[in-house]
């Protein structure tokens, strides 16, 4: 039996659901007992109750299906929806009881449950094929849904990793199938034929998960959510506030987000916002004009919201970060990412700045530090490891840099040639934004651009002949520039130059290569080889076991400290049989 159904509605459409029967191999309802009334007296009070709270059950609607062992086959098109929308669509219940029936697993993805849940209905040696969100080989997604199948015995037999929805959605889709069992058939990833599709989507299996390591914790921080607009000021309303009273400066300050970060030539906040940081009520109420500001515009606002703390202190961002701006305070700069992003890209700011959530902050002054992180051997690290939007990055520091083990060493220890490289680096692209008066983003459009002319520089900048001609010349030297640091990083590894003769050395045969995971339409990048990709990361994660074991040892003997009193044990929702 095959059922082919949009399992968005299965939880609502009861209705819908029995419209799809006849296309199973359900029998007529004259010899089912489960529809012609003769069933006992529970199951028809579950039937009934399944009616009246418009659900239902797949052993009530399909018997015998369900008795045989399950489907051969179901198509469908989960639905998904985050982490952060689950609680407040769905309520606290159904978010307890998905942890719990879906085990082990997080609040990461609606898809992740639906996925685990589908594989369920099969019966032994069957199928199952979906579109669905290519997110869905990405960070806690792939651990809650296509990690769990493999491990329950399953196995990926056909994978395109992304393509444009056919409808009006601007989105990007993945196509899957799995299968129940281990399958020993054709393999198929993007039209070829591959001996293994791991769930990462790729054609060989790697040595497990990466570790989080403590060196890298409490090192990279989401900006802050402020909750309410009335905190916003644009420059000329902060300067006429502060020349109205001196003081009002100590808690005015410039604010920047992901966009202004990687679409605006000089990187300048365009705004400014008020910020209370953690002062108390009374305290705030003695900045009398901004406090005033924040409680006409703000103060409403927030007390429409649900969350208890957002009204209570709603003089304060809901969220501030606290620790960040304390790591920063006393640093000459910092680094910062946009949250999501087609490039990935570190860029130097003052630490007096407010970032918004749309950004992370590396909380370093150290240029060695950032040379690693803005290298492409960090760059394919981040890609596999964090998560996607369509098919940007979503940079995600708990999967892909506090894992991410840094050349040995380095944090105790500088090394001045990584920071001078580092720096060089930064500046020349500074300059080359201004020069141009380009954004990250349309920069490294033009970087990656295997047909890079000045007439090409000239057309995207809009800038004169001259210009442009010099513009595509620091364009070439970016390019050679990126090299070297690559190649500096790579040697703080220990993997350097192959004509040394080690038996560590790695060619990272820097080309235009086309990147399978990328657009069919835009996957061309200047970057390092699949082969030598394949095998930084394939160093990189056995490193990173190496460190977690090491630290693990470290931990181990270390005098365990006196436990206290322990708690009571996780509760179980105790969810009746339709609640």
């Amino acid at each position: 039996p095959i059922l082919g159904v949009s399992v968005t509605y299965l939880d609502v459409k009861l209705n819908s659901i029995r419209l799809l029967t006849s296309l199973n191999a359900v029998e007529n309802t004259a010899s089912n007992p489960y529809l012609n009334g003769s069933e006992g007296q529970a199951t028809a009070a579950a039937r009934g109750m399944a009616l009246q709270k418009r659900f239902f059950h797949w052993f009530l609607e399909f018997p015998e299906i369900m008795a045989r062992g399950g489907f051969d086959c179901i198509l469908g098109n989960p639905p998904y929806l985050g982490t952060k929308h689950l609680s407040g669509t769905y309520g606290y219940a159904f978010c307890t009881y998905v942890k719990w029936a879906y085990a082990p697993a997080g609040l990461s993805d609606l898809v992740a449950y639906f996925v685990r849940r589908i594989y369920s209905l099969l019966r032994p040696s069957g199928f199952t094929a979906f579109i669905t969100t290519n997110s869905i080989k990405d960070g806690d997604i792939r651990r809650d849904s296509l990690e769990q199948v493999l491990l329950q015995g399953g196995s990926i037999n056909f994978v395109v990793r992304g393509i444009t929805w056919p409808g009006r959605a601007n989105l990007v889709v993945s196509l899957v199938a799995l299968h129940k069992g281990d399958w020993l058939g054709k393999k198929v990833l993007d039209g070829k034929d591959v001996p293994f599709i791991s769930t990462y989507f790729e054609e060989y299996e790697d040595v497990g998960e990466p570790l989080v390591l403590n060196d890298n914790s409490n090192r990279v921080y989401q900006g802050s959510i402020f909750l309410g607009d009335g905190f916003l000021l644009s420059n000329e309303e902060a300067d006429r506030l502060i020349q109205a009273d001196l003081r009002n400066r100590e808690v005015i300050f410039p604010v920047i987000n992901g966009q202004e970060v990687n679409n605006n030539p000089e990187q300048e906040p365009g705004r400014s916002i008020i910020n209370f940081q953690d002062l108390t009520e009374q305290d705030a109420s003695t900045y009398e004009l901004l406090f005033n500001i924040v409680a006409e515009k703000v103060k409403p606002a927030r007390f429409v919201q649900k969350n208890d703390n957002a009204k209570r202190l709603w003089w304060m961002y809901y969220r501030y970060s606290k620790e960040c701006y304390s790591a920063i305070r006393a640093l000459c700069r910092c680094f910062v990412i946009t949250r999501v992003t087609k490039y990935l890209n570190f860029s130097n700011f003052p630490t007096n700045y407010v970032f918004l959530n749309t950004t992370y902050v590396f909380t370093t002054d150290r240029w060695d530090l950032y040379a690693v992180v803005q290298s492409t051997i960090h760059e394919i690290w981040g890609r596999k490891y964090s998560m996607s939007l369509e098919q940007r990055l979503q940079y995600s520091p708990s999967d892909c840099f506090e894992t991410f083990p840094f050349p040995a060493g380095l944090w105790q220890t500088a090394n001045p040639a990584l920071a001078a490289i580092g720096e060089c680096y930064h500046e020349e692209r500074r300059v080359l934004m201004r020069h141009l008066w380009l954004g990250l983003t349309d920069l490294y459009n033009l970087f990656h651009n295997p047909a890079l002319t000045p007439a090409l520089v000239a057309k995207i900048s809009k800038q004169p002949d001259a210009i442009a001609a010099a513009g595509y010349q620091g364009l070439l030297a970016l390019r050679t520039r990126h090299r070297a640091l690559d190649q500096a990083v790579l040697a703080a590894y220990g993997w350097g130059d192959p004509s040394t003769g080690s038996g560590h050395a790695l060619d990272l045969d820097h080309d235009f290569h086309a990147i399978d995971t990328l657009p069919e339409n835009d996957r061309i990048r200047y970057t390092i080889s699949p082969v030598a990709r394949k095998e930084v990361l394939r160093r990189l994660l056995a490193l990173n076991h190496e460190r977690a074991a090491a630290e693990a040892s470290v931990s181990a003997a270390q005098p365990k400290q006196k436990r206290g009193k322990r708690g009571e044990p996780a509760e179980v929702p105790q969810l009746g049989l339709f609640g």
